[in-house]
């Protein structure tokens, strides 16, 4: 016999005279570190020109932000919702003036209308022309990330912001999904890719277009023992289309999977919340959402399942 330890995953051969049985005896799995900065909308003291608060969430180090000379100049991210952050890190711009970003502070709290009520997370000393610098913020929580440069006569400038949290050991992330149906561009793994969609749900939320009893599914891989199932609903419209929704949890495709055991049934969760639903340790390889009825749609703007795999859960012949 051998245990091999890989990764997330621990395994154990056992050879056998005409195979070797492959065993499973228990899956470790890891946080996910995710940049949610695009998730939220951006604002700053004043604007020089285009050189818009936004442009330091595009992802392109040439589009930077820029404020008009001034006083106090400050740059803010709302994330929507408060996010305890792990650290943040900034991008200085590489075609001239470096130095502007000098003494800047990086801030992170629920205070939006004065950025010095916010703690700080920490201070910029430098940044090299064109480089990028990360900064430790050690889970400090808040709904607005702000970068200021306290003084007078001062401009902030600043070509990429990100900002960094730790998720924990979501079951569902990196697995196979799918939906009986998919509306434009909401297709399923919208709904397991951490963001809550909270201000572009057409692009991080899941949908089917209407139909008879629409479902979404994830495949875990191995049989796990599920604790909870969280459930995020849409907020810019027609969070009622959640009502009714069944959490299944099984092994069987029958039906593609919607005949599996009920863990909870939807009655309603309020646009833009998340929503946790106890499953008591059921057993189960697959989830789904489902609702039962006639001209029904199934949006989910993020699904987190929860639990323990079993040991020795999966034995593979190895040929």
């Amino acid at each position: 016999m051998q245990v091999y330890n890989h990764k997330k995953k621990s395994f154990t051969f056992l050879n056998t005279k005409h195979h070797s049985v492959f065993l499973i005896s228990r899956l470790f799995l890891g946080s996910n570190e995710v940049n949610i900065a695009t998730w939220g909308t951006a604002d700053q003291s004043t604007s020089y020109y285009n050189w818009y608060a936004q442009n330091a969430l595009d992802g392109k180090r040439y589009t930077c932000t820029n404020t008009e000379l001034q006083s106090d100049p400050w740059w803010k991210l709302d994330l929507m919702k408060t996010y305890s952050v792990n650290r943040a890190t900034i991008t200085n711009r590489r075609d001239c003036c470096e130095s502007r970003i000098n003494g800047a502070e990086i801030r992170v709290g629920n205070v939006s209308s004065n950025v010095f009520s916010n703690p700080v997370c920490a201070v910029v000393s430098t940044i090299p022309a064109g480089a990028s610098f990360s900064y430790s913020c050690h889970g400090m929580k808040g709904r607005y990330v702000f970068v200021n440069i306290p003084g007078t006569s001062k401009i902030l400038t600043l070509c990429d912001v990100g900002v960094y949290v730790i998720f924990p050991d979501n079951l569902a992330t990196g697995r196979t999904v799918t939906q009986s149906s998919t509306f434009g561009h909401w297709s399923a793994d919208h709904a397991i890719d951490f963001n809550p969609g909270l201000t572009n749900s057409w692009s991080s939320c899941s949908s089917t277009i209407v139909q008879t009893n629409p479902w979404w599914r994830v495949d875990l891989r191995y049989i796990y023992r599920v604790s909870r199932v969280v459930i995020t609903n849409i907020l810019d419209c027609c969070a009622e289309r959640i009502n009714g929704a069944e959490i299944r949890i099984g092994n069987s495709l029958e039906n593609n999977g919607n005949n599996n055991p009920i863990c909870a049934v939807i009655s309603s969760i309020p646009a833009g919340v998340s929503s946790t639903y106890i499953c008591n340790n059921m057993e189960g390889r697959y989830v789904n959402l489902f609702i039962p009825g006639y001209s029904k749609y199934l949006t989910l703007c993020e699904v987190e399942v929860y639990g323990e795999v079993l040991d020795n859960v999966e034995a593979v012949l190895l040929k």
